[in-house]
C-alpha cells in the first residue's frame, strides 16, 4: 500500500463591496485641514505595506508548495525504495591511477557484482532473537519513535559536547536503513533531512517488524555475506531461521565492523558477548539463556561455510587494496548501490609501486618468497595529498586478513618517536642528557598498588652520560623510560598521557592506559596507523588522512550519468607544530644517517625513520619517509606466536638468510622514487656521517610488567648493498572489466575464509 499526499485548497472569501449612500440635506463632515495635507504620504504607506503582504503571502505560498512538493517527493523515494533493492544494473568497477599520462591509462583492479553472495531471508523466517540482538545494539528506543528520535539526538548532542567531539551517533534503524538501500553515506545536511523525512515515511508505511527484516536484508556481514540468509549460511552452515539466541546476537555484533570481525573467530565472540549483555539489560532474553549463549563457541573454522560466488573478482595483486575499498564502498553508499548501481570507481593506487612491493617482498627474487618465510605488510602514503599508492597485506592477496589494516601488532621502538615529539613540545632540549643502564623503578599498578619494574637494554648495553636523540638513534630503554616518568624531574609531565596524546593526534587509536610501558611500543596497533601517523610528521604535523578513492561515478559514459564524489583537498589541520615535527624529522634523519637503522640509507635522498622490534622478536618494523613517500613495513607470522630471531640477517654475524625491514624498505623504495627528483626537508640541514664505527646498537629488552621491545642490533659499520629485489615484470596488458559470474571472470573468484 502506498500513501499520497493531497492539500486542501485555500480560497479567499469574496466581499460585497459596500457603497456609501449619500443623504440628503446632511453635508459630509468636513477633514482637518492638516490630516489632508498628510494623505498623500499615507496613502505610499499604505501602498508599501500592501506590497510587502503581497510579498510575504507569496512568500508563503512558496514555501507550502516547496514543502508539499518535498513531501511527495519523499512519498514517491519510499516508493522506490522496493525498486532500488529489485535487482543489479552492471557491476561496480575499481580502477588504478593512469599507468601512463592519459587517463585511458587506467586498469581495473577489481569488479564488485552482485550474485549469490546475498541471499535475503523472509521475515517470518527470521528468529526473534535476531530481531531482538538488532535493536537491542543498534537502536533501543525503536518501538517508541516514529523513524527519527528527538530524544535520542538530544542525549547524543549532550554526550558529544561533554565530551569535547563526536562520540555518539543518533541514527535510528530506520535510518540506516534508508541510508543503506538509497541514500548516499555523506555527512551534508541536507542529506540527513532528506534520510528523517524519508526515514518517517517509511515507519508510516511499514510495521516495525518489517522495517528489521528489511534493514538485515541489505546489510553487509563480512565474507562477502550480504543479507541475513548469507550471513547465516556463511558463518554457521544453516539458515536464518535456525539461529540460536547466542549465533543471532554474533551476526548482529559483526555489523560492528565486518571485514575484521568476519575473519577474526575471537573478536567476534567479543562482540557476540555484548550483544548478549544489552539483550539481557533489555529484557529480551532471561538470564539463563544469557548464560547458556556465552558459553556457545563459534565454529571452526571461522567463518564456518564461505560462499564459493565472490562479489569481489580481480588480480590477485590488487585484492586486499580493493577489498578496503569495498568497505569502504557500502560503508559510505550502502550495500544496493555498490552491488547494483553501476559504479567507476577511480583510486590512488599506483600499479607501478604495488608491482614493485609484491615483487620486493614475495617475488621470484624477493626477500620472503618461499612459503616458509615470515609474513609481511607493506603500505604506502604520500604525506601532502594521504594517498594511499600500495598495500600488500598478504602473500598472495587471497587471504580475508589484510595485515595492513586488520593486524594489531606491538610497534616497540617505532613508537618512541611520539614520546621524542611529547619531549620537544614541552620544551626538552634534544640535547639533554641521561644516564644509559639498567634500572629498577617502583611504580603503581592498575589498582594503585606499588610494583617493581626492570628495565634493561639489549644485551644489557649500558651507554652511560648520552644525549636523548642519541637514545632515540641507540633505541635506548632506560632513557627513555626515564623520559615518560619524569625523573628527577628532567621529563615529560605526565609522561603516559603526554606520549598518548601525540600518538591520538598523529592518528593512532589504541586504548592506551596509563602504564609507562607505552614508550616503549607495548600497546597493539596497526601498521596502516603507524605509517599514517609517520605520515602526519613528514606533513610537518598537518593531519593526514588516508585516502583510497579518488572520485566515484555512477552510470559513466551514459545519459544520466552523476558524480558521486571527489576526494576533498587534503586536510589542513596542524595537529602538532611544524617546528616541533621539523625537529622530529631531523632527529629520525639521524636514526638513518647515526643509528642503528643505517640500512635504511638512499645515498643523497634524506630520508627519516625508526626501526621497532618487539620482545622475543615476534615483530620487526620499520616506517620511514621521504619528502614524497612514506613507507612502513612490518615482518612477523600472521599468526603470531613465532619469533623471527635467528631468521633476520642483520650483519655481520650473519643470523639467518632474511633480510630485516630496514632492507626491505631500502630496496622498495629505491625503486618507486627511482625516477622522482631528489627533494630536501624544508627547513632542515641534512648531514651524513657515517654509522660509528664499530658500534653495537642496541635497544629494548624485557619488562618485568609488561611485555616490552628488544631491538634488533646492528653490527656492521657500513651499509651493504640490499641483494636485488628482482626486476618486476611489465604491468600487465589493460584489463577489461571482470564479468560477473554467468561469464568466465578474469580471475578465477576466490572462496572467503
Amino acid at each position: 500500500m502506498y500513501y499520497t499526499a493531497s492539500m486542501a485548497g485555500t480560497y479567499q472569501r469574496r466581499r460585497t463591496k459596500r457603497t456609501a449612500v449619500p443623504v440628503p440635506g446632511r453635508k459630509s463632515a468636513g477633514l482637518p485641514l492638516s490630516f489632508k495635507k498628510g494623505r498623500k504620504d499615507g496613502s505610499r504607506r499604505t501602498r508599501l505595506l500592501r506590497w510587502v503582504g503581497y510579498a510575504l503571502l507569496c512568500s508563503l505560498v512558496a514555501v507550502l508548495s516547496a514543502v508539499a512538493g518535498g513531501y511527495l517527493g519523499l512519498v514517491k523515494a519510499v516508493e522506490n525504495l522496493d525498486k532500488v533493492s529489485a535487482g543489479p544494473s552492471h557491476p561496480t568497477y575499481i580502477y588504478s591511477q593512469p599507468i601512463g599520462d592519459t587517463e585511458g591509462s587506467t586498469r581495473v583492479i577489481g569488479t564488485i557484482f552482485q550474485g549469490d553472495n546475498w541471499k535475503t531471508a523472509p521475515l517470518e523466517d527470521m528468529p526473534p532473537s535476531l530481531l531482538d540482538a538488532l535493536v537491542a545494539k543498534e537502536d533501543e528506543r525503536f518501538q517508541e519513535h516514529g523513524g527519527v528520535d528527538f530524544w535520542g539526538i538530544i542525549r547524543a548532542l549532550w554526550t558529544d559536547v561533554r565530551a569535547g567531539e563526536a562520540v555518539e551517533g543518533a541514527s535510528t534503524i530506520t535510518q540506516q536503513y534508508v541510508k543503506n538501500a538509497y541514500l548516499s553515506q555523506d555527512r551534508s545536511l541536507s542529506r540527513k533531512l532528506k534520510e528523517a523525512g524519508i526515514a518517517i515515511e517509511v515507519e508510516r508505511k511499514h510495521e516495525k517488524d518489517e522495517i528489521l527484516g528489511m534493514y538485515l536484508n541489505t546489510v553487509y556481514f563480512g565474507s562477502n555475506a550480504y543479507g541475513a540468509e548469507a550471513a547465516a549460511e556463511t558463518y554457521f552452515n544453516k539458515s536464518a531461521e535456525d539461529l540460536t539466541v547466542g549465533e543471532s546476537a554474533t551476526l548482529i555484533g559483526l555489523l560492528w565492523a565486518p571485514s575484521t570481525l568476519g575473519s577474526n573467530r575471537d573478536e567476534a565472540a567479543v562482540q557476540r558477548d555484548l550483544v548478549l549483555e544489552k539483550m539481557f539489560n533489555a529484557g529480551y532474553i532471561t538470564r539463563q539463556n544469557y548464560m547458556d549463549a556465552l558459553d556457545e563457541s563459534l565454529p571452526r573454522p571461522w567463518p564456518n561455510a564461505p560462499m564459493v560466488e565472490t562479489g569481489l573478482s580481480g588480480p590477485a595483486l590488487t585484492q586486499n587494496f580493493a577489498e578496503v575499498v569495498r568497505e569502504e564502498l557500502v560503508n559510505r553508499y550502502g550495500t544496493n548501490t555498490v552491488l547494483a548501481g553501476g559504479l567507476s570507481v577511480y583510486t590512488t593506487l599506483d600499479l607501478e609501486a604495488q608491482v614493485a612491493a609484491q615483487e620486493t617482498l614475495h617475488g621470484p627474487n624477493g626477500y620472503l618468497k618461499d612459503q616458509g618465510n615470515p609474513d609481511a605488510a607493506l603500505v604506502s602514503i604520500e604525506p601532502e595529498t594521504g594517498h594511499v599508492t600500495a598495500m600488500i597485506g598478504s602473500r598472495n592477496g587471497e587471504s580475508d586478513f589484510n595485515l595492513v589494516t586488520q593486524a594489531r601488532r606491538q610497534p616497540g621502538s617505532s613508537f618512541k618517536p611520539f614520546a621524542l615529539i611529547a619531549a620537544l613540545e614541552q620544551g626538552i632540549d634534544p640535547s639533554t642528557e641521561f644516564v644509559s643502564e639498567d634500572k629498577k623503578y617502583t611504580i603503581k599498578d592498575a589498582e594503585g598498588q606499588p610494583e617493581k619494574w626492570q628495565v634493561e637494554n639489549y644485551e644489557e648495553k649500558e651507554h652511560g652520560s648520552i644525549s636523548l636523540k642519541e637514545a632515540l638513534w641507540l633505541s635506548d630503554n632506560s632513557v627513555f623510560t626515564d623520559l615518560v616518568l619524569n625523573v628527577e624531574g628532567r621529563g615529560l609531565e605526565n609522561g603516559p598521557q603526554a606520549v598518548a596524546d601525540v600518538a591520538g593526534r598523529l592518528g593512532v587509536s589504541a586504548e592506551f592506559g596509563s602504564h609507562p610501558s607505552i614508550v616503549l611500543g607495548t600497546q597493539e596497533v596497526s601498521p596502516f596507523e603507524m605509517t599514517t601517523a609517520y605520515a602526519t610528521i613528514a606533513n610537518e604535523g598537518k593531519r593526514v588522512t588516508p585516502t583510497l578513492v579518488e572520485k566515484v561515478v555512477r552510470n559513466e559514459g551514459e545519459e544520466d550519468e552523476e558524480v558521486l564524489e571527489t576526494a576533498p583537498p587534503a586536510e589542513d589541520e596542524q595537529v602538532i607544530d611544524p617546528e616541533v615535527a621539523r625537529k622530529a624529522t631531523e632527529i629520525m634523519i639521524g636514526d638513518i644517517t647515526q643509528g642503528i637503522a643505517y640500512k635504511a640509507s638512499l645515498g643523497e635522498r634524506p630520508a627519516a625513520g625508526k626501526t621497532g622490534t618487539t620482545e622475543n622478536f615476534f615483530d620487526s618494523w620499520f616506517i620511514g619517509f621521504t619528502p614524497q613517500l612514506t613507507t612502513g613495513v612490518w615482518m612477523g607470522y600472521a599468526e603470531g606466536g613465532q619469533t623471527l630471531n635467528g631468521l633476520l640477517n642483520i650483519g655481520g654475524e650473519q643470523l639467518g638468510p632474511l633480510a630485516p625491514p630496514t632492507v626491505i624498505w631500502q630496496s622498495y623504495m629505491r625503486q618507486v622514487l627511482k625516477d622522482n627528483p631528489i627533494e630536501k626537508f624544508e627547513g632542515i640541514e641534512v648531514s651524513q656521517p657515517p654509522a660509528p664505527a664499530g658500534t653495537t646498537n642496541p635497544s629494548q629488552s624485557p619488562s618485568a610488567v609488561q611485555p616490552t621491545s628488544t631491538e634488533q642490533p646492528g653490527e656492521t659499520t657500513t651499509p651493504e648493498p640490499a641483494p636485488p629485489a628482482g626486476t618486476p615484470p611489465e604491468i600487465p596488458p589493460a584489463m577489461p572489466p571482470v564479468a560477473p559470474p554467468d561469464e568466465p571472470p578474469l580471475a578465477a573468484p576466490t572462496p572467503a575464509g
